[in-house]
């Protein structure tokens, strides 16, 4: 069980995160132009990281990667969905020229959707539906995801500035929301988001390598 002030400040958290890395981005983004994203992510897990143990309560990490319990339909919609950017790869490839970005591109993507997704998903959809219904629960997490990425990300990133990309994470953040609701368990939804880093070249856009047609 979490106490009451650790979830009050659970439902907060967002706005701490969001803000201290708004700050952290517009900090190193002065000096390394946008190889601000390495002390960004550095400072997001952290601050996602410490929430996540500190405030998870009796909960077990390994809890939240059971083996799904109800229905195997929410886990295939978001893996469909997850599979979707892959196309972007595919046209894209050609634009890792080097060791050191495919280095980069593999780790972010193995690295970032277990802090994010714990978080996100876990830790914040876990407190806010012993307040609130979880139609608001769903939208509350996935609002506070989906700005972070202009106000933190985009600080440096033209890709993470387009409001395709807002799209894109609202359904994402509804389908993984409600995923984590039917099922119980965030394994699926990892494996998810972690082909959608991938498919996204998220690297890449933070660096203005690719940016998307039409922006």
């Amino acid at each position: 069980m979490i106490s009451k002030n650790k979830k009050l400040i659970i439902l907060i958290s967002p706005l701490v995160i969001i803000t201290l890395g708004s700050i952290t981005a517009f900090t190193f983004s002065c000096f390394i132009n946008e190889w601000a994203w390495i002390p960004l992510a550095i400072v997001y897990w952290l601050l996602t990281g410490i929430c996540i143990v500190f405030f998870k309560g009796t909960k077990q990490i390994q809890d939240w990667f059971l083996p799904s319990k109800f229905t195997r339909a929410s886990n295939i919609v978001s893996m469909l969905l997850g599979m979707i950017p892959l196309s972007i790869l595919a046209m894209n490839y050609h634009l890792f020229d080097s060791a050191l970005l495919i280095i980069l591109w593999i780790l972010f993507g193995l690295i970032n959707p277990w802090f994010e997704e714990l978080y996100w998903r876990g830790l914040l959809l876990d407190a806010l539906k012993e307040y609130f219904p979880k139609w608001f629960s769903v939208i509350y997490s996935t609002f506070f995801y989906c700005i972070s990425h202009p106000l933190m990300w985009g600080v440096f990133s033209i890709a993470n500035t387009s409001y395709h990309l807002y799209i894109y994470l609202a359904l994402m953040g509804i389908v993984w929301s409600i995923t984590y609701y039917k099922t119980n368990s965030l394994r699926w939804i990892v494996v998810s988001h972690f082909i959608v880093d991938i498919g996204n070249l998220a690297v890449l856009c933070f660096l203005n390598i690719y940016i998307p047609p039409g922006i």
